[in-house]
C-alpha cells in the first residue's frame, strides 16, 4: 500500500521531513550551543535545543499513532534502499566531500613548532633538490653545543659542522614537494586529498569484506572522527599515512600481478612515510599471498621487487643525513621504544580512544565472530584484523606522553580505520535481526549518537580552532621580514623553523643556550653585523626571563616590545649598550 493510492497520507512524508529537520536542528544546537546571526535589519539567534526536540517527539509519536502502516511501508522500503550500492557509495562521497570542506575550511595553511615545520621546510628542501639544510658557522660562537642552538625544532645535528638534517621520513615531504614548488599554500591540500582517499578505502575494506554498508557507516564515522578531524587540517603524515597502508590492503586483496606490484608500491611509500610501521607490508605480503590460490609466489616476488625502490631511497636518504642508512633523525630506537611503556600506555591509549570515539568503537573486538559467520572476503577480513592489532603493538613500546594528550591517537589511525569497519560490520549485523519497523530507527541513532558524541568530542578539543592557533607563525614570520632588522639573527623556540621559513632569517634556540651565555651571544651576533631579535609564545615569555635572570644576563632588562601577533610576541633587545 502506497502513499500514491492514499490521498489522505499525503501529509506523511511532509510529518516525516518535519520530525527529521527538527532532530537535525535539536541536535546542531545541543551540540554548537546555538547561533546569531543578522540578515540586514533582521537578527536570528537559537540557543535552546528544548524546543525543536520537543517539536520531533511529538511529530514522531503522531506518526506513530496516525499512520503507523503506511510508516512501516515505508520505513521498508528505507531499509531496502539504505543497503543499496547506491546508497552506500552515495553516503561514502557525502564523507568526502565532508572531509575536503573541513579539510579546506579548517586547514592551518601554516607551518610552525615542530611537525608541521619538519615536513613543510623539508619539502622546500626537497623541492630544491636538497636533502639537509644549513646553520650559521663562526670561529667566534664559543657556547657550548653551539650546533645545536642554531638547530631549529623539526631537524637535528647533521654528519657535518654547519649542515643539519630533518628528523622526520622524508615520504610525507616528498608528497609535499611537486606541491611546494607550485606555491605557498597548495601543499596543504595535500593532506585533506589524502584524507578523501582514506574515507574511500575505508569503505573498500568494508565492501569487500562482505558488507558495503557497513563500509559506508565505518567511512562516515571516520570522517567525524576527532582524531581524524585533528589531523585533517594540518600539514602532517598521519592521514597520508594511513590512506597508503588502507589502499595496500585493498589492492593486495584483489589477487592478481598487477595488484601485487600496486600493492608494493604503495606500501614503500607507506614505509617512506613512517618507517616504524614498516613491518606492516609483512600481513600486506601475505593477503598478496592469501587472495588468490593462483601464481601465488609470483605475486610475492612482484610485491617484494615492488617494495624494494622506496626502501633503497629510504636507505640512501638515511645516509645521506645521519651517516647510516639504517639511522634515523630520532636517534637510538632504544631512545623511543621500551617494553617499560606498554604500562603507561596501556592506560591512555584505550580510555583516549573511548573517550574520543565512544565505546561503540570497540564493538569492534567481535570481529572474528563476524568474520566466520558472514565474511565474503575472509583473507581480507582476517589480514585487516591483524593489521590493526599490529598497529596498536607498534605503539605500545612507544614514548608515552601527558595523560590528557589525547591527540597522539593520531598514531593509531590507520587501526582506528579499521576498527570502525568491524565496529560498524558487527553492529549491522545485530540489527539486520530487527524487523525494518524497529531496524531503521535504531540504526539512524546509533549512527547519530556517536557521530554527534564525535563531534563534541572534536570540537570542545580544538579540532576546528587549530586554523586561528596557528596563524602566530606566518604572522610572526611576515613581521620579521617586513618590519624587522634586515641584519636579523632570532632567538626563538617554538619559533625557531617558522622563522627561518617564513622570514628566511637564522634562528638560535634560547631554550637551548646555556643559561650564562646569553650577553655573550648577542655580543658575538652584533659584533658579527647581526641585529638580535627574540620571538616568544606568549606561555615561553616567562620561560625565557626565568632562564636567563638567574644568571644576571643583563639582556633580559633590555627587552623591549616590537609586536604583538596573536600569542607571538615579538621583542627587541634595547640599544645592545652593556651595562
Amino acid at each position: 500500500m502506497g502513499l500514491t493510492a492514499r490521498p489522505r497520507d499525503r501529509w506523511i512524508p511532509w510529518a516525516v521531513a518535519i520530525v527529521a529537520a527538527t532532530s537535525v536542528y535539536a541536535v546542531a544546537v545541543a551540540m554548537t550551543g546555538g547561533f546569531k546571526f543578522s540578515l540586514g535589519t533582521l537578527r536570528f539567534s537559537s540557543h535552546s535545543w528544548e524546543r525543536p526536540a520537543a517539536i520531533a517527539l511529538i511529530g514522531a509519536v503522531a506518526l506513530t499513532m496516525r499512520a503507523r502502516g503506511a510508516i512501516a511501508g515505508y520505513v521498508g522500503r528505507i531499509a531496502a534502499a539504505v543497503e543499496s550500492t547506491t546508497f552506500c557509495r552515495t553516503a561514502v562521497v557525502a564523507a568526502g566531500i565532508w572531509t575536503l570542506a573541513v579539510g579546506i575550511a579548517f586547514g592551518t595553511f601554516a607551518s610552525g613548532g615542530a611537525d608541521s615545520y619538519g615536513y613543510v621546510g623539508q619539502a622546500r628542501l626537497l623541492a630544491h633538490g636538497r636533502l639537509t639544510d644549513t646553520i650559521p658557522v663562526s670561529a667566534d660562537f664559543t657556547w657550548p653545543n653551539v650546533d645545536y642552538t642554531f638547530t631549529p625544532l623539526g631537524f637535528t645535528k647533521g654528519t657535518r659542522p654547519g649542515v643539519i638534517a630533518p628528523i622526520y621520513p622524508p615520504g610525507f615531504p616528498l608528497l609535499l614537494a611537486p606541491f611546494s614548488a607550485l606555491s605557498e599554500h597548495a601543499l596543504y591540500i595535500v593532506v585533506p586529498l589524502f584524507g578523501v582517499l582514506l574515507i574511500w578505502m575505508t569503505y573498500r575494506v568494508g565492501a569487500l569484506s562482505g558488507d558495503p554498508l557497513a563500509g559506508a557507516v565505518a567511512a562516515l564515522l571516520l570522517a567525524v572522527s576527532p582524531t581524524f578531524l585533528y589531523q585533517v587540517v594540518q600539514p602532517m603524515s598521519d592521514v597520508p599515512c594511513a590512506a597508503c597502508w588502507m589502499t595496500a590492503l585493498v589492492l593486495a586483496s584483489r589477487g592478481s600481478t598487477r595488484s601485487a606490484i600496486a600493492s608494493g608500491a604503495v606500501s614503500s611509500l607507506a614505509i617512506l612515510i613512517r618507517p616504524n610501521l614498516a613491518p606492516l607490508a609483512a600481513v600486506v605480503l601475505a593477503l598478496t599471498v592469501a587472495s588468490s590460490a593462483s601464481a601465488r609466489m609470483r605475486r610475492a616476488v612482484y610485491f617484494i621487487v615492488s617494495i624494494a625502490p622506496g626502501l633503497a631511497v629510504l636507505g640512501w636518504i638515511q645516509d645521506v643525513r645521519y651517516g647510516s642508512p639504517l639511522a634515523s633523525g630520532y636517534g637510538r630506537a632504544s631512545d623511543m621504544f621500551s617494553l617499560s611503556n606498554v604500562t603507561p600506555n596501556l592506560a591512555r591509549y584505550p580510555r583516549w580512544i573511548t573517550e574520543s570515539h565512544t565505546p561503540f568503537i570497540w564493538v569492534s573486538l567481535a570481529a572474528p565472530f563476524w568474520i566466520i559467520r558472514r565474511a565474503a572476503h575472509g583473507p581480507l577480513a582476517w589480514a585487516s584484523v591483524v593489521f590493526a592489532a599490529a598497529v596498536w603493538f607498534a605503539y605500545l613500546p612507544y614514548v608515552f606522553f601527558q595523560p590528557n594528550e589525547w591527540f597522539y591517537t593520531r598514531f593509531l589511525l590507520p587501526a582506528i580505520a579499521v576498527m570502525l569497519v568491524f565496529a560498524s560490520a558487527v553492529a549491522i549485523s545485530l540489527l539486520r535481526l530487527l524487523a525494518p519497523l524497529r531496524r531503521v530507527p535504531l540504526s539512524a541513532a546509533m549512527l547519530i549518537g556517536v557521530a554527534a558524541a564525535c563531534l563534541i568530542y572534536a570540537e570542545r578539543q580544538g579540532a576546528f580552532d587549530i586554523h586561528s592557533q596557528e596563524q602566530k607563525y606566518p604572522r610572526a614570520g611576515e613581521y620579521v621580514r617586513t618590519r624587522g632588522p634586515a641584519n636579523a639573527i632570532v632567538l626563538a623556540a617554538q619559533h625557531s623553523g617558522s622563522i627561518r621559513y617564513y622570514a628566511d632569517r637564522p634562528t638560535l634556540r634560547w631554550d637551548l643556550l646555556s643559561p650564562t651565555r646569553l650577553d655573550q651571544a648577542l655580543a658575538t651576533f652584533r659584533a658579527q653585523g647581526f641585529e638580535p631579535v627574540l620571538v616568544v609564545d606568549v606561555g615561553e615569555y616567562d620561560s625565557f626571563r626565568n632562564r636567563f635572570a638567574a644568571s644576571h644576563q643583563h639582556a633580559v632588562e633590555q627587552l623591549t616590545p616590537l609586536a604583538v601577533l596573536g600569542d607571538a610576541r615579538v621583542f627587541g633587545f634595547g640599544d645592545g649598550s652593556s651595562r
